[in-house]
């Protein structure tokens, strides 16, 4: 028999799963990266075609205790454990702020491009009026 528990959290502006395989040779954690905000069906589509493909670390050996739960019962610990894991890390507030920041960031570098145009194009006019100034002076 073989348990496979995923966890799927926000990194550092990455979206990153762990999962944890329990089979007859041991313990074994891998991690992968998604990038983007993965959704359900992106989440099983990966379990049922790539799994095979992560690289688990090496075997632990551990204790092997099954212990048969209501279907029901199984359910409510999986809601509250995503419910706690919501309240802690609240991953769509910390992407809003980041996805915020590079708006900032972006919006700063446009202005002052822009505005370094704008003093650029300014300065061609004046000089050009400069010297149109200097031509009608000396009658030419």
């Amino acid at each position: 028999m073989i348990t496979i528990k995923a966890t799927i959290f926000l990194e550092k502006n990455l979206w990153v799963g762990t999962f944890e395989r329990t089979d007859k040779f041991g313990y074994g954690v891998a991690r992968y990266l998604f990038g983007g905000e993965p959704s359900d069906a992106e989440i099983y589509e990966f379990v049922l075609t790539r799994f095979d493909s992560l690289s688990f670390g090496p075997a632990q050996e551990f204790e092997l205790k099954i212990k048969r739960v209501n279907y029901k019962r199984q359910q409510r610990e999986v809601r509250s454990e995503m419910e706690r894991v919501k309240k802690t890390i609240q991953p769509s507030t910390h992407a809003q702020d980041a996805m915020r920041e590079l708006i900032e960031l972006n919006k700063k570098q446009r202005k002052t491009f822009s505005k370094q145009q704008r003093d650029a194009r300014k300065e061609k006019q004046f000089l050009l009026k400069q010297t149109k100034r200097k031509e009608k002076h000396r009658g030419r």
